[in-house]
Parts: structure tokens; sequence; C-alpha cells
């Protein structure tokens, strides 16, 4: 028995030094490339300065996001949204990665074409060239930057052929908010930085919120509940950002006991296991637009800061996030009525208590 221990201490060791080691691995790497990026790229000659981007002969638009993250593809409709009240007759090209960004742009009409980078692009170095060839063999009027600090982004902006580029990286005055920063970003190089940036938005159709409609319907028929008012919940979220089961028992208890009853339903996962022990009526998609479609019919959300938290800003429900680790600042889920709710300490009934006020109770 004492052998096993010491192997099991032994494994536990390896694998504790493995971790930093891989953070500094990753690290390493990212500087790598942002070195590559620099050099490659010291200073884009079609950078347009603050004001002098033309309002017209802006027909053919690239954007630049490859992130895989929901959430960072999320934060860009902001953007296209600008975009089509700024140049309502161009088309929009979107350079992003991840299967869900042609899902989140679906509900934009001046969306082109869409080139999709792999996740570690990097490990897939003959998709990832066929990808950049097909970008650069096209011609743009503007090529925006969306992100700050992405060397990826600022290596295919660079690479795109296009008269005139904007990046958020360098923009004087960026808003704190990432989803804010693109359009901030656009409205310098015109010269205009007045009116409010537009929410997230995935623009679903009257259909998709029928269906929607019709599914959460079909949940809460199944759970046989009152007529109380429903709220969508996502008890999951990456590392240190999710809550365990008690913990979230004792927040909805503290919640409801403030703002009165709820009928909950929990959104389950992709691994489809729930994390509550099926202690509500719960609902599965891998479809982000069906997913979006079913919180908006819920009308309300809560949810630890994670990507279908944006998808749920996304909506016209009213949605929390919770944040613990991440800054509310820069990730809050963006949008009117929606906000984002700090329990850094921790206690359930303390965050409830800040979310019941922002509910109304």
């Amino acid at each position: 028995m004492s052998s096993i221990v010491a192997a099991q201490r032994t494994t536990a060791s390896t694998d504790a030094k493995r971790a930093p080691m891989h953070g500094r691995l990753q690290a390493f790497r990212r500087r790598a490339v942002a070195w590559l990026v620099r050099r490659a790229l010291p200073g884009a000659s079609n950078r347009v300065p603050p004001g002098e981007l033309p309002r017209a002969g802006i027909q053919r638009i690239l954007v630049c996001r490859p992130n895989h993250r929901l959430g960072n593809t999320l934060m860009v409709t902001p953007l296209l949204a600008e975009l089509e009240a700024r140049f309502p007759g161009a088309e929009v090209d979107v350079l992003g990665s991840g299967g869900a960004t042609r899902g989140v742009f679906a509900g934009y009409a001046s969306i082109g074409e869409f080139f999709l980078l792999e996740r570690r692009a990097l490990r897939h170095p003959i998709a990832t060239v066929n990808t950049l060839r097909r970008l650069r063999s096209k011609r743009y009027d503007l090529v925006i930057d969306a992100a700050s600090g992405s060397s990826s982004g600022r290596l295919a902006a660079g690479m795109a052929q296009a008269r005139f580029q904007v990046s958020v990286e360098g923009t004087p005055d960026a808003p704190v908010h990432f989803a804010a920063r693109p359009v901030h970003a656009l409205r310098v190089a015109l010269g205009d930085t007045s009116g409010v940036t537009p929410p997230l938005d995935l623009r679903l159709s009257d259909a998709e919120r029928a269906k929607g409609a019709e599914r959460l319907a079909r949940v809460l028929n199944a759970a046989q509940g009152s007529d109380a008012p429903v709220m969508a919940i996502f008890p999951n979220a990456t590392g240190a950002k999710r809550q365990d089961t008690a913990w979230w028992q004792a927040f909805l208890g503290a919640l409801f006991a403030r703002i009165g009853e709820r009928r909950v339903v929990e959104l389950v996962a992709a691994d489809g296991i729930s994390r509550l022990d099926n202690a509500y009526p719960t609902y599965f998609t891998s479809d982000p637009r069906k997913l979006a479609a079913f919180i908006d019919a819920a009308g309300s959300y809560i949810s630890a800061d994670c990507g279908v938290m944006h998808l749920a800003a996304a909506t016209q429900a009213t949605t929390i996030g919770l944040f613990s680790r991440t800054d509310p600042k820069r990730y809050a889920p963006y949008g009117h009525g929606n906000a984002g709710v700090t329990c850094e300490d921790g206690c359930p009934e303390r965050t409830a208590a800040r979310v019941a006020a922002l509910l109304g109770g």
C-alpha cells in the first residue's frame, strides 16, 4: 500500500511540475510568434491615421479576428453592425477560427466569404497556408484587425491586400470593454467617435425565435411546473471560474428568497452532463443559434463568465454574468440591461444579493 501511495505522490508531483512548464512553453511560443510578426511586419504602411478613412469608395472589407473562443467571436458583432451602418453597400469577409463563426454572423446580410483557420493554426501548416493564400488572392478597400495583442490577427491583416488598414492595437483612448474597441477604432479612423456602441447581436430571425419558444414550452410542459417567470442558467465554466453544485444550490436558494420563485432551466454543457444533478429541467443543443433562441425565449439568464454568457447577451434576454477571476469591465455581458457581478469572495449569498438588486428584488 505504501508503494502505491508513494507512486501516486510521485505522479502528482510530476503533473504539478508539468503544468507550469507547459504554461511557460506556451508563453514562449506566443512571444516567439509575436517577435516574428514584428520582424515580418514592422509597420503597416496602409494604416489609416485618425480621421483619414474615406466615407465613400469602401466596398470590400475584411475583418480579422482569428480566435476560436465563442465569446471573442461574438464580441465582433458590434463591429459588423457598425460597418453596415457606415458602409451599407459594402461586403464584409471574415477571417476567423472555430466552427461557430458561421453561425454567429449568419444574421448579417453584408457577410461575404469566410476564411477559417484551425484552432491551433501552427499545427496545421498546410491548411493554414492554403487559407492565407486564398486570403492573399483577394483585394480589399479596408482591412480591420479587430483584436488588441493578437499576433495572428496582425499577421493576417498585414498579409491582406488592402488600400486601408484599421487596427485596435495602438488606437488612442480605447474603451475598456473588448466589444467596444473595434467600433471605437473604426470611428477614430473616420474622425467621428460619437454615438453609442451597438450591442452584441446575433440577429435571430422571427422563425428562430418562434422555434426557441416552442422548445422552451416543450421543456417546461414536461416538467409540469408553475407559471412563474423563467430563468435559464448555465452552471459551467472553464477552470477556476466554475462553481460547484453546492455553491449553485445556495446561490439560487438565496436569490429566489429575494426575487421570488423562478422556473429554472439548466443549459447543459457539451459533455451532456448536468452540473446540478438534474435538479431542474435541462436543455441541450450543439447549435449556438438554437441555444440562443432558447435563451431568448426564457427572457433571463445567469452564468459565470463564459462563451454562452456572451451568446445570451447577443439575444434579448436579460443576462447576468458572475465574475470571480476575469475582469467584468472588459468581459461583462455587453448590451442594455445586462451586467457583470463580482463574486470574488466566493460567498453565494452575497452574490445572490447583488444579482437580486439588479433584477429588482
